[in-house]
């Protein structure tokens, strides 16, 4: 098993190209999106069995017809392309340097992607601005299989730090109690990395990714979550869970847990996934109190993305389906707009 505190420092430039111009100062765009298994059409042993061009009908057309359909949502933004892009469930870097070189004709200056050696999927990046640095933190393995690596993100933006962490934990299936415990196990690493952040002076913060859950997940009394409602707070002996809160001034509150703001009541949509008949919100960006503080750089806006483009006509993720060789993906992105305001003499 990898060590669950094992860094990986990634030297930028020698992962980057000199392509666009990095984006200017007075705003910076993201998006979070889980693409629903965007693999290549190379087969290298570890594809789910329906990926793998040598033993299914996964092939390069359907992989470019899947491709075109990213970049039609993509593209489609209100205010064209993110600044940065955080991708879940992508196979490896290929597949997000075919799409930015032949799709997004070269928009993006630095792509990478990390997952465990012998998963199928993982994360990726594409982002015009080249991170100064990029730790991959492994939670462990849970019921013998290595559980997905969280990714810390350093960006320079102006003359402010901002680090963002894109994960994807464990899926529900088999039910959400039931496999609880894998994403605890991401939770704590993650708050105990806020936490070293936090001390070292980094004050912008960003979780973000398929969590697979959110704080409405937990029942008052009862058992551990990955994230805890705000309003439970005081209730709960558990350093290791997220604690989300809905309103921002609470980010502000003297604790030892780790407290951070969701923007999902300034989303329009009741969720990002569609499951068993009822909307779930799976996919975020938790912001810690620095980008809600008036100063320097600050959260702006956010939504959840649903286009005529992305959605059936019932208003739902216009799922993937290999098979008809058409959709885009069964997890609408989520978006996130920072904006800088003037810093105080404190």
């Amino acid at each position: 098993m990898k060590n669950p505190f094992f860094y990986i420092l990634l030297s930028a430039l020698f992962f980057s190209c000199l392509l666009p111009d990095e984006p200017e100062a007075e705003s910076l765009t993201l998006i979070s999106w889980n693409v629903q298994n965007l693999f290549d059409a190379v087969s290298d042993g570890f594809e789910y069995p329906e990926y793998d061009p040598s033993g299914s009908d996964w092939n390069e057309q359907k992989m470019r017809i899947k491709l075109e359909n990213l970049k039609e949502v993509l593209l489609s933004l209100d205010g064209g392309l993110p600044d940065i892009l955080l991708l879940q469930e992508v196979e490896n870097r290929n597949i997000l340097e075919i799409l930015n070189e032949e799709y997004l004709d070269g928009y993006y200056s630095f792509s990478d992607s990390w997952k465990d050696s012998t998963s199928a999927i993982g994360c990726g990046v594409l982002s015009r601005i080249v991170p100064d640095q990029i730790h991959i933190h492994f939670p462990g393995e849970y019921r013998g299989r290595a559980l997905r690596p969280l990714a810390e993100i350093h960006f320079s933006i102006a003359s402010e730090e901002l680090v963002v962490f894109n994960n994807h934990w464990k899926s529900r299936g088999g039910g959400q109690m039931a496999t609880e415990e894998g994403r605890i196990m991401a939770s704590e690493l993650l708050c105990r990395r806020i936490r070293e952040l936090r001390e070292e002076g980094v004050k912008n913060l960003i979780v973000t990714g398929d969590l697979n859950g959110s704080c409405e997940d937990y029942r008052s009394g009862g058992s551990q979550c990955a994230q805890i409602p705000v309003e439970e707070i005081f209730d709960i002996p558990w350093d290791g869970s997220l604690v989300v809160s809905y309103d921002s001034a609470d980010t502000w509150m003297e604790s030892s847990k780790v407290i951070l703001y969701s923007p999902w009541k300034d989303m329009d949509g009741e969720g990002s996934y569609f499951f068993q008949n009822r909307w779930m919100k799976l996919d975020h960006f938790l912001l810690d109190r620095g980008l809600l503080d008036d100063q320097g750089l600050e959260y702006f806006d956010s939504a959840c993305v649903v286009l005529p483009v992305n959605s059936d006509d019932q208003g739902l993720p216009l799922v993937w389906e290999s098979w008809r060789e058409a959709g885009c993906s069964d997890h609408f992105p989520v978006f996130l707009s920072l904006g800088f305001h003037e810093k105080r003499d404190d």
